[in-house]
């Protein structure tokens, strides 16, 4: 379910350009049909990718090694919209969440080659 319009997508993809992302997330009592797909809509979040200001602030000494921490820090900077009310009282719908942005948060692939 979306709790966001497709106006407030583009306001944020204005504000946030070329970062904007949406993440659907299936809580884990989700029920399956008979081939495997969900028979419920997914909750839905707008997520911005990290900035090199949310990075640093992770790595520094407040944060490191407190994964909580971290995690929450994450949905802080990087939520823009999406049911709160599911993060909140969802356990999978939280952990869903978090291990989508902890991928956005790690290292670009970098090629290095001598010239």
């Amino acid at each position: 379910m979306r709790n966001y319009t497709q106006q407030d997508i583009d306001a944020f993809k204005a504000k946030y350009p070329n970062v904007v992302r949406e993440v659907s997330v299936y809580p884990s009592d989700v029920e399956k049909d008979e081939n495997g797909n969900p028979t419920e809509d997914p909750v839905r979040f707008l997520i911005k990718k990290p900035n090199q200001h949310f990075i640093r602030l992770i790595q520094s000494k407040e944060y490191s090694g407190d994964a909580d921490k971290i995690a929450d820090a994450a949905i802080k900077n990087c939520v823009l919209a999406g049911d709160m009310a599911a993060l909140e009282n969802d356990g999978s719908v939280y952990m869903g969440l978090v291990e989508q942005l902890m991928v956005l948060i790690q290292s670009s692939k970098v090629q290095l080659k001598k010239v």
